[in-house]
């Protein structure tokens, strides 16, 4: 009777994730099944991971080793594969018939299960939940009991970056004993873009490991498959790629900084990137200015919106890095070396801040500031009857 008691209140904790994650996962090929019109995509567990050599390695030698943590907190870019790996680690500890340390087979009944997201024992925890802490409450008597099915059981949090908000303080405390003292059998894995955010003794219990970037000619294969590949990355199906030109995709590609997500909300919105490769350059006519109510006017319009402010630094960052490069070709002065590269160094930290949850035009207004004074200083240096001259009028 308890056992259906906790399977119950387990329903309600992945309801909401379920269709989500039977899109998505690392793939070679497909399997069917009599009856069923779908054709899955095979889990190959650690191996079918892309671009992550690093942290496939370490989770592959702590299997070896029969060392494997916990809790997990996977660290890194958005659209690199941090849950897709959470969800393939979870496929090689629960596969019937694995081929290797670490593999998946993509066939039996526990790779099916996962990969039609119908597998009792993973739980993807919905974190946009009103009413956090006591969602979280539930997650952990869940926890309690034994997996259902298969070998181990796990908790995939994701975005755990939402735990840095005030309104989640009581969430995260409640989470700590949890993942200091799980049940046998049961993982953690928590998903951030930004683990410097959240609290030091969430930090503490887990074991990091940090995702990077996914290279270029990676990025090229993925955006260029079949849609029947059916490949989706840390849990979003961002639908086929959208054709376009080589210039495109190349700019799609530098745009997204190594995230598989972000080169394909690139490629299918142009109107967007357009506007945001505008705004972006209307902040950099404004730290140029040094006009402090040009930067404030310029900070509110672009920080309007918190997830399109950040596409707008990225294209920031991407701008002055351009012109980084062309200081360097043509053997520009250091002090020209100097300047923009603490501009790119604000603009980063202004992005890093408003995933902090930092309010969008009060960082952004920050970053002209300081990059208003990176770019202005070569001038300074070369001009002396402005040397005296503050970098920033007040009007």
């Amino acid at each position: 009777m308890a056992r259906e008691r906790n399977r119950a209140s387990s329903s309600s904790l992945s309801s909401a994730s379920s269709s989500s994650s039977a899109a998505s996962s690392v793939d070679s090929g497909t399997t069917s099944r009599p009856g069923d019109e779908r054709s899955p995509v095979e889990l190959l567990g650690l191996p079918g991971v892309r671009g992550q050599s690093a942290v496939t390695r370490a989770l592959t030698d702590a299997l070896h080793a029969g060392r494997l943590h916990h809790a997990y907190l996977f660290d890194g870019p958005e659209g690199t594969g941090k849950a897709t790996c959470a969800r393939a680690l979870f496929a090689a500890l629960n596969c019937q018939d694995p081929p290797a340390v670490g593999a998946a087979c993509g066939r039996c009944e526990s790779c099916y299960k996962l990969s039609h997201g119908a597998h009792p024992d993973l739980i993807p925890f919905d974190m946009s939940l009103s009413g956090l802490a006591d969602e979280v409450e539930r997650l952990i008597r869940r926890l309690q009991a034994p997996p259902f099915e298969g070998r181990v059981q796990m908790v995939i949090l994701d975005p755990a970056d939402l735990f840095a908000m005030p309104t989640a303080a009581t969430a995260a405390n409640r989470l700590l004993k949890t993942l200091e003292e799980p049940r046998p059998n049961t993982h953690i894995v928590l998903v951030t873009q930004s683990a410097s955010s959240l609290l030091p003794t969430l930090r503490s219990r887990c074991q990091r490991l940090r995702f990077v970037p996914l290279a270029d000619d990676i990025l090229r294969h993925l955006l260029t498959l079949p849609p029947e590949s059916g490949v989706a990355v840390d849990a979003v199906d961002y639908g086929p790629p959208i054709a376009g030109s080589d210039a495109e995709l190349d700019a799609a590609i530098a745009l997204s900084q190594g995230s598989l997500g972000a080169a394909k909300r690139a490629l299918a919105d142009r109107e967007r990137l357009q506007q945001c490769a505008a705004a972006a350059e209307s902040l950099l006519a404004a730290a140029r200015s040094g006009r402090a109510t040009q930067m404030v006017e310029a900070a509110s319009s672009a920080g309007a919106d918190r997830e399109q402010a950040q596409e707008i630094l990225e294209h920031l960052w991407l701008r002055l890095q351009h012109e980084l490069r062309a200081a360097v070709q043509q053997r520009q002065p250091p002090t020209a070396h100097s300047g923009l590269i603490a501009a790119l160094r604000a603009t980063r930290s202004a992005g890093l801040a408003i995933r902090g949850y930092t309010a969008a035009p009060l960082a952004i207004e920050r970053m002209l500031r300081h990059v208003g004074d990176a770019l202005s200083a070569p001038t300074l240096a070369s001009a002396s009857p402005q040397r005296g001259r503050p970098s920033h009028a007040r009007e």
